[in-house]
């Protein structure tokens, strides 16, 4: 039986997923300066990386760089958690309506394969894996989605918020199990609306608890127009 090569992520995505989860967590603070020595001690790398890693995070605008004089975690506000999510829970779900009718068995059953690693992370309480897994489900999901922009655009909206909710908001995993499992349902009935809608319910409903987490580090409900400001400053 053949076996298909497994390639680990460049470095500087890796690194790049844990600043992602310091600033998410809290313990890089919006709109304080990012300590690229200090992160380059911590992960045992040069500085070479993290500025790569941090190059990927400024696309997708968590991250502010000012050449010559460093890099900043952007002014994030609940402003920012609801534009994401309600962009993503839109083109996400469209998405799935369009690509659900077109799986086949063999992407279904990848779609089972998945979800037996979600239940099987969320009993070990393992977020990395249930993580990982949910990346994969979600986009079996999507895989046949005849529109490429469209898809091209849920790929881009999947970076940041989405993929790493299960690793700071309690009680994630438990709430995602019975939501995944009513998807794939509604997908071998291949019932486009009827997964589409419940797409954005759950999505919608991580869209609160992000929401809520998020409250809680006193993120405040729109940008810092003085951080801003002094971050274009430093450019």
């Amino acid at each position: 039986m053949p076996f298909a090569k497994i390639v680990d992520p460049p470095l500087s995505e890796r690194l790049a997923e844990q600043i992602r989860q310091a600033i998410f967590t809290g313990q890089l603070k919006a709109g304080s300066k990012i300590p690229q020595d200090t992160l380059a001690h911590a992960f045992g790398v040069s500085r070479m990386p993290i500025r790569e890693a941090l190059a990927l995070l400024s696309h997708e605008g968590l991250v502010v760089l000012a050449p010559r004089r460093g890099a900043w975690v952007a002014p994030l506000s609940l402003q920012t958690v609801d534009e994401s999510y309600a962009m993503r829970r839109w083109a996400e779900s469209e998405a799935v309506r369009l690509s659900v009718p077109h799986l086949d068995s063999a992407a279904l059953a990848q779609a089972e394969d998945a979800l037996q690693v979600l239940e099987w992370a969320e009993s070990a309480e393992n977020p990395a894996e249930f993580v990982a897994a949910n990346r994969r489900f979600h986009l079996v999901l999507r895989s046949r989605c005849p529109w490429p922009k469209l898809a091209s655009w849920v790929d881009t909206l999947w970076k940041g918020f989405p993929p790493l909710t299960p690793q700071f908001v309690q009680n994630q995993m438990v709430r995602d199990h019975e939501e995944h499992r009513q998807l794939l349902n509604a997908s071998r009935r291949r019932e486009g609306d009827e997964a589409a809608h419940l797409m954005a319910q759950h999505i919608g409903r991580s869209w609160q608890s992000a929401r809520a987490h998020f409250a809680a580090l006193d993120w405040p409900e729109i940008p810092d127009v003085d951080q801003e400001d002094q971050n274009h400053a430093n450019r």
